[in-house]
């Protein structure tokens, strides 16, 4: 993990403000996109696209936001690193998922018959 991710900023009043002034705004752009329903749809989508954007810019000028950020960078470059499979290799376990699935089907749909069989024909005796 990365050290930036355990820093103690943010602490001021304005900063632990942002989060919930984010969400508030972007719940007053999607309620201005309903209740401007008699304008233009160019109008209503510009308002929330507007809304949104700027809901985001504060969330992301949050210390929470930064530090989502951090982690999303992080994140791009460990998946970088990770040694995909190859096509074939892919394409076997995909294979043997499928016949453990199949198996476990009729498995599971010989345990049903032989358990009607025996509930129905030997304890009930209704076949």
């Amino acid at each position: 993990m990365s050290k930036r991710l355990s820093t103690k900023e943010g602490s001021s009043f304005v900063s632990r403000l942002l989060v919930p002034l984010s969400g508030i705004l972007a719940f007053i752009s999607i309620i201005s996109f309903q209740i401007y329903a008699e304008e233009g749809m160019v109008f209503r989508v510009l308002l929330l696209c507007t809304g949104l954007g700027i809901s985001l810019m504060f969330l992301f000028l949050s210390p929470a936001g930064r530090n989502f950020i951090t982690y999303f960078k992080d994140s791009i470059q460990e998946a970088k690193r990770v040694v995909w499979p190859t096509k074939k290799e892919t394409f076997q376990t995909v294979v043997m998922v499928f016949l453990f699935v199949l198996f476990s089907a009729i498995f599971l749909w010989l345990a049903d018959k032989f358990f009607e069989w025996v509930l129905y024909s030997m304890v009930l005796g209704w076949k």
